[in-house]
């Protein structure tokens, strides 16, 4: 195990989780209780460590054990679904920039909403929209009817609001964004841009990594 936890820099405890978890070809001891891996397991092992790069820790678990079970069509099925949603994000993150990025420029058809209009208009709960207020993102005026209100401003904010929390702003980043004057705004949202397209292109490329290493996995396991 020694030798095993220098060649892949794990710890072993984590090596032990990996084959609790089941992710792992039946491993042989000794009599004395010492475990002797095969080029098999290195190769587990380094598959293990690439897929989790570039996939979810359940989706990489999943993989490893649909591999073990033999179930390989199961598996290449789970990885383009992961694949067809990085490439879904990626179009989302295309056009969420195109979209809000037109919006100073542009004015909006609808320039005086009531909550639950602006909620239809963002396609998202009444309640997302009284929470982004509690929160400090929205302003609403009352009308004399007693119904909130929202005007041009905060119909975009909304807008941004909701294209931005598709690609992984917390809420306070998303109000920081918001509080800030227009040109300062719009250069922080193209870095957002570029930055999380770049992280999508690393993991897209990590992924492809992971699936390299599974592919040789699977065919030793088809091997043995």
């Amino acid at each position: 195990m020694k030798q095993m936890t220098a060649l892949i820099k794990v710890s072993d405890t984590t090596l032990k989780r990996y084959e609790n978890f089941g992710l792992l070809p039946k491993i042989r001891k000794t009599a004395g209780g010492q475990r002797r891996y095969q080029e098999i397991h290195r190769q587990a092992f380094l598959t293990i460590r690439k897929l989790l790069q570039g996939f979810e820790i359940t989706t990489a678990y999943e993989l490893m054990r649909l591999a073990l079970a033999g179930e390989f069509s199961q598996s290449y099925g789970l990885i383009a679904q992961a694949q067809k949603q990085l490439v879904a994000d990626e179009e989302a993150l295309r056009r969420n920039r195109t979209f809000i990025l037109s919006l100073p420029q542009e004015h909006l058809a609808q320039q005086r909403l009531r909550i639950g209009e602006l909620a239809k208009l963002a396609q998202v709960e009444t309640s997302a929209i009284r929470y982004w207020e509690e929160r400090g993102l929205l302003i609403s005026q009352r009308g004399e009817n007693g119904y909130r209100y929202y005007e041009e401003e905060e119909i975009k904010k909304t807008l941004i609001i909701t294209s931005l929390r598709k690609t992984i702003y917390a809420i306070e980043e998303i109000k920081e964004l918001l509080a800030n004057k227009e040109p300062e705004t719009i250069q922080k949202l193209k870095h957002h841009f570029l930055e999380t397209k770049a992280k999508i292109d690393e993991k897209l490329a990590k992924q492809l990594e992971g699936i390299a290493a599974f592919m040789i996995y699977c065919t030793m396991l088809k091997e043995n």
